[in-house]
Parts: structure tokens; C-alpha cells; sequence
């Protein structure tokens, strides 16, 4: 039988400070389980749910690593989980009575019941205040379903405090309130200037939280964490706003979170951050990301306020300098546009610093485009914008080290490094010696492949006419759904991509038009109804008959969508199977013939290469779709893609 650790969320509630309790408890989810927040970062989503020690319930919040777990319904309502460890922590609103929020660090599953054990109950402020003036000391909890060992007491995990001490925090006198008071006075950091620098912590070191377990239901914590990126001060002026801010990237052994400061704490804060340095920091609130704005692999961010306290701390050994997730070049056609990845280059080309004025606005902007390869044989355009792209200067087969560079699409796979990112030149760990090693041994006499779509085509290139490699061709294969969300083809310039679908609809009433005979020529000729004969006025020639080519739409579907294509002559013959002569002759002597010809060739599954501009015709601008090139299904490759498609899920 399961045995809940009774009494423990009501012991919790007596706490008057946020709390790590790292003995088991062993508690049940009673209500249903709800995504946290709006997640819209790379990272795994975190949950909440009410547990229960049969006896009360208190809100708890399901850490993202154990996301997975919720996802299967491995963990669910009626779960009993064996926490084995958890902060407490406690909110409270004006005029409201305090919330106990349970935040779940690690746990295991027990089992999942069909019901809920007991009639557990909410707290109530008298339960609050019968807690609080109270013994604290833990009830045993069993260590295995159905058995219990004793555990440590709550004193014991507050590092043996004496028993006077103990009291004023939950109640006791006046003179033990005054001891631990004095006792606080004590611990308190020492600090000494250092200019306009943060202050430098000299005191004894303050209690560390991760800022893996960062989460806006904790709000007293305190991290250690490295700056390995801050930006400069920037400004905003919005109909409805404006002001400054500046950001720092923040990373420590459990991971990264960035942090922002506006208008009134620029001036402030922005002396106290040095990028490399590490820091004391706390009071800053904790919001859920806008992924938009930042490149950091964590689900939430800080906002600086004006309680947020920054101290320089010397002791930093043991904080990591920086925290890679380095993918190779020739994976990239995996992720789509806007996601963020870190990439390990050396550096082959640099192209002219140039000036561009943006879309939508008078504003101009320099970039800098450089080409970069690795290991993996592939070749990357890579774009710097603004003060990066203006003071680079770095020498030619240099490994560059980029973190937080976003993915485009525009002409295949393309890299730019927003004023988020960052690149560190020649870094000094093992992935950059490694690469640097196979660079001067093969690297620099290997023909690269591209993902390249522009007009030229080719083996490798995947370019405007031809497929490419599989690895050009899957960065580049689209759904329907992909062209209308991705607003393919709004640009000034054509894009390119491949498309997977079957032909439902081919409109018959005008295949084609009479062309030009003449050698390079396809210019529509027309009928001069005295000779019978037809004129080309590029050509100044009249032939005795045109040689007709084909120019028609028709509809393509795959199961998100569907949409128009345009094809010409060399398309046309290989979807109808038949010159446009031909088919032109067969319509003027025999209709169903002809409908049958178009009949047979419509629900027939093909891969086109496709190209997408934008056209405007009395002032209408729409994006047409032309099919460049058509190929029959390879149903091996197709088959082998899926499958590497399906492996990808798991």
C-alpha cells in the first residue's frame, strides 16, 4: 500500500522563507496537470498541478526535465511521486493570505493510482498560524512503498541552528527574535568599491541557487553566474513608449538565462556587468522569455529592477567560461528559419562591408557577408550586421566560434548573427584545436557543398534547376503549408524551394501558345489571316506554321494544403507525356481524346522544384509560383527520408 508523507505540506506552510529540503517526501498529483505560462522557447515546457500529502494539498510545479514523463502520461493525475528534492516557497498578494508553492527539482515515479488517497483539504490561515507556532520536526516518510526510516529533522537540514534560534524564527521570544537578528548582522556581506564596477562581495558567501531551478514562483534567490555576453545600450521610440536597455547573458554549471535592464536602471547597472566576470545576483524578477528578442536556450529571463543587487565575486573557478551546443553545418537543413544554433567555423571568404536600407522603414544598415565551412563538408553564407560587421577584422582561415546565430532560408540555408549572438575568434577549447587540426591537414583542399538555391543549379548546389544533394534537397522541401506561413516568394528577389505533392487540377482551356520556330526564340507569333502565314516581330520572319509551346496552372495538394503552380514547355511535356503540338492537334480533331489526356495525367504524385516571386499587375501584388523542374517520386529516397524523419521524433 502507498503511504503518503502526512503532515509535510502542512509543516511547509510554518516556513517564513524560501527553503531547499533535499529528504524524500512522497506526495500524489490530485488535480489534472497544466502546462506552465505561454512556452514558446526551445526549451522543454514545465507544468503545475495540486499534490497531496493526504491530509492538505499546496501547488506544485513540475520541472521541464521531467516534461517527457507528462507528455507519455507517465506522470499524471493520481500519481504518487517520491520527491527527493524541492524548494519551498511561499507568495503572497496585497490583502491575500500567503500561497505555498512546492517546486519540484527531482522525483521519481511511484505509481499511478486510479483515485486520490484520503480527503485532502486546503489550507486555511488558522492551519497557517497553528503550523507556525508549532515543533517543526519532520514525520518519517518511507523510503519504499509501505515501510518508513526515519529522516532528518527540520532543524537538521537548517545546519543544526540552536534551539533559541530555532524559536525566532517560528514565533519565540523576544530575545531569541533579537540573537537571530544579531546573528544575521553577522552573516551580512561585507562590501568594498571598485569604481564604477560592481562591488566586490567579501563576506561570507551567500547560498547559491542554480539558475536551472529559476522559476517566477521563487522570488528569494541568489545565483553565482558568469557573463559571457552584454550587450550595448539601446534605444526604443515607440508611439507609446520609449526608453534605453541593455542584456546580459548569464551562465552557470546548470545553464544559461538572460537578464535586461531598462531606462531607469541602465545607468545603473550597465557600469557594474563586465563581460567574463562572475557575480552575486538577486531581487530581479523572473518572467517567462520573448524568445524574439534573446538566443538563450531557457524558458525564462530575468528584468533587472531596483532591488537587484549585482556583486562581483573573485572566487569563479568552478563557473564555466561558456556553454556551446555546437551542431555541424550539414545539419542545418533540420531546423527552420528564425531557430538558434551554435556553429564551429573556420573562416574561407569575406566579402565588402556594404550598406542596405531596410523594408520598412528609412533606416539604414551595414553588413558584411563571410562564407565558412566545417568538418562536415558543407559551406555557409554567413551575414554580420551593424557594429559587427564594421569592426570585423579577423584573418582568413581563422575558426570562429558563433552561439545564438539565427537560421534563414533565403537562397537555400543561410546564418546572420543578431545583436544577440556572439563570436569568439581562435577560442581556446578542445572542439576548436580539433577542427583546427583537420583543417590543415584536409580542410583546406575539400570541395565544399553548398545550400545554395540560387538560378545556376548544379551536382551540389542545389540551385534554381536541379534537386542536389539530399541534403540540399531536404533543407529546401516545403509543405504547403510551409510557402504560405513562411511567406516564401514577398521578397524582391525569386526563392527557390522543392515541394512534394500531387497534381488534383490542370486547367485545359489554354495549354498553350503558338511560339517562334526559330532557333532561340519563343516569342509568341500571330496569324496574318492574308498569307496564313505567322509573324514574329523579333525574328521580322513569318513562318508557315508555329511551333506551340505549353504555358498552363495547375493545382497541386499535399495533406497541409494546396496551392497554384505555373509550368512551361519542359514541364508540360513530361506531365502530360506529349509535346505541345501534339496536344494541340489532338484537342482540334478529337475532344475526348484530349480530355482524356488530361484526365490521365492529373492524381499523379510528383516532386517539383519551384520558384516563388512576387508580381504586380494593376497595382495587386500576389506571389506566383513557377514549377522549374518536375521529377517522378524515388520511392527508395523518399522512403529512407521518412524514416530519418521518424527517427528524429524519438
Amino acid at each position: 500500500m502507498v503511504e503518503l508523507s502526512a503532515g509535510e505540506i502542512l509543516r511547509f506552510h510554518g516556513i517564513e522563507r524560501n527553503m531547499t529540503i533535499s529528504s524524500p517526501i512522497v506526495l500524489q498529483i490530485v488535480s489534472p496537470i497544466q502546462l506552465l505560462g505561454s512556452q514558446t522557447s526551445n526549451a522543454s515546457p514545465s507544468h503545475r498541478c495540486m499534490m497531496s500529502d493526504g491530509e492538505h494539498m499546496s501547488l506544485a510545479v513540475i520541472p521541464s526535465k521531467l516534461s517527457p514523463l507528462v507528455a507519455d502520461e507517465t506522470i499524471t493525475r493520481f500519481t504518487v511521486l517520491r520527491i527527493t528534492k524541492c524548494n519551498v516557497s511561499k507568495r503572497a498578494r496585497a490583502n491575500e493570505a500567503p500561497i505555498l508553492f512546492i517546486l519540484i527539482q527531482d522525483a521519481e515515479v511511484v505509481e499511478t493510482l486510479s483515485e486520490r488517497i484520503g480527503n485532502p483539504v486546503k489550507l486555511t490561515e488558522q492551519d497557517s498560524a497553528e503550523s507556525a507556532a508549532g515543533p517543526q520536526s519532520f514525520a518519517s516518510e518511507p523510503a519504499a512503498v509501505g515501510s518508513a526510516v526515519p529522516r532528518p529533522s527540520y532543524q537538521q537540514q537548517q545546519h543544526q541552528q540552536p534551539p533559541q534560534q530555532q524559536q525566532s524564527r517560528f514565533g519565540g521570544s523576544a530575545s531569541s527574535t533579537s540573537s537571530f537578528m544579531n546573528r544575521v548582522d553577522d552573516i551580512k556581506p561585507k562590501y568594498s568599491g571598485m569604481g564604477g564596477s560592481a562591488p566586490v562581495h567579501t563576506g561570507a558567501p551567500p547560498a547559491v541557487h542554480p539558475i536551472s531551478d529559476l522559476n517566477p514562483y521563487h522570488n528569494k534567490w541568489t545565483i553565482r553566474a558568469r557573463v559571457t555576453q552584454k550587450t550595448g545600450i539601446k534605444t526604443w521610440n515607440k508611439e507609446t513608449s520609449q526608453g534605453r536597455l541593455f542584456s546580459v547573458t548569464l551562465l552557470d554549471d546548470s545553464g544559461e538565462i538572460r537578464g535586461t535592464a531598462f531606462t531607469q536602471q541602465v545607468d545603473k547597472l550597465f557600469p557594474l556587468f563586465e563581460a567574463g566576470k562572475v557575480y552575486y545576483i538577486s531581487n530581479a524578477q523572473v518572467r517567462m522569455a520573448k524568445q524574439q528578442f534573446s538566443n538563450v536556450k531557457n524558458q525564462y529571463e530575468l528584468t533587472f529592477d531596483d532591488n537587484t543587487m549585482v556583486e562581483q565575486c573573485l572566487e569563479q573557478g568552478s563557473v564555466p567560461q561558456e556553454q556551446y551546443d555546437f551542431i555541424p553545418l550539414a545539419s542545418l537543413g533540420k531546423f527552420e528559419k528564425n531557430h538558434v544554433v551554435d556553429v564551429l567555423v573556420v573562416l574561407r571568404e569575406v566579402a565588402e562591408l556594404t550598406e542596405i536600407s531596410m523594408r520598412n522603414s528609412d533606416r539604414k544598415m551595414t553588413k558584411r557577408e563571410l562564407t565558412v565551412v566545417d568538418k562536415s563538408g558543407f559551406q555557409v553564407r554567413t551575414t554580420l550586421w551593424g557594429t559587427d560587421a564594421e569592426t570585423f577584422n579577423v584573418s582568413m582561415e581563422s575558426v570562429i566560434a558563433f552561439k545564438g546565430v539565427r537560421v534563414g532560408d533565403f537562397g537555400g540555408r543561410t546564418l546572420s548573427l543578431p545583436s544577440v549572438g556572439s563570436m569568439a575568434v581562435n577560442p581556446d577549447i578542445p572542439e576548436a584545436h580539433a577542427l583546427r587540426g583537420w583543417y590543415d591537414a584536409e580542410g583546406r583542399n575539400t570541395n565544399y557543398e553548398s545550400f545554395s538555391r540560387g538560378a545556376g543549379g548544379g551536382a551540389g548546389g542545389a540551385g534554381g534547376g536541379g534537386i542536389g544533394s539530399t541534403e540540399n534537397f531536404e533543407a529546401q522541401l516545403k509543405t504547403m503549408a510551409q510557402v504560405g506561413a513562411e511567406n516564401i516568394g514577398t521578397t524582391d528577389a525569386s526563392e527557390y524551394f522543392n515541394l512534394k505533392g500531387t497534381i488534383a487540377f490542370i486547367r485545359s482551356n489554354n495549354l498553350a501558345y503558338p511560339s517562334c520556330p526559330g532557333d532561340n526564340c519563343s516569342k509568341k507569333v500571330t496569324e496574318d489571316p492574308s498569307t496564313g502565314q505567322w509573324r514574329c516581330e523579333k525574328c521580322e520572319r513569318s513562318w508557315p506554321a508555329p511551333e506551340y509551346r505549353y504555358i498552363f496552372s495547375f493545382n497541386v495538394s499535399d495533406d497541409t494544403g494546396q496551392n497554384w503552380l505555373q509550368c512551361f514547355n519542359e514541364v508540360g511535356e513530361v506531365l502530360l507525356g506529349a509535346t505541345a503540338n501534339e496536344v494541340i492537334e489532338l484537342q482540334r480533331v478529337n475532344e475526348v481524346a484530349f480530355g482524356q489526356k488530361i484526365a490521365d495525367a492529373t492524381f499523379k504524385e510528383y516532386t517539383f522544384r519551384c520558384r516563388a516571386r512576387s508580381e504586380t499587375f494593376n497595382e495587386v501584388t500576389r506571389v506566383r509560383i513557377s514549377a522549374v523542374n518536375v521529377y517522378p517520386i524515388d520511392y527508395v529516397s523518399e522512403s529512407a527520408r521518412l524514416s530519418r524523419l521518424i527517427e528524429s521524433y524519438n
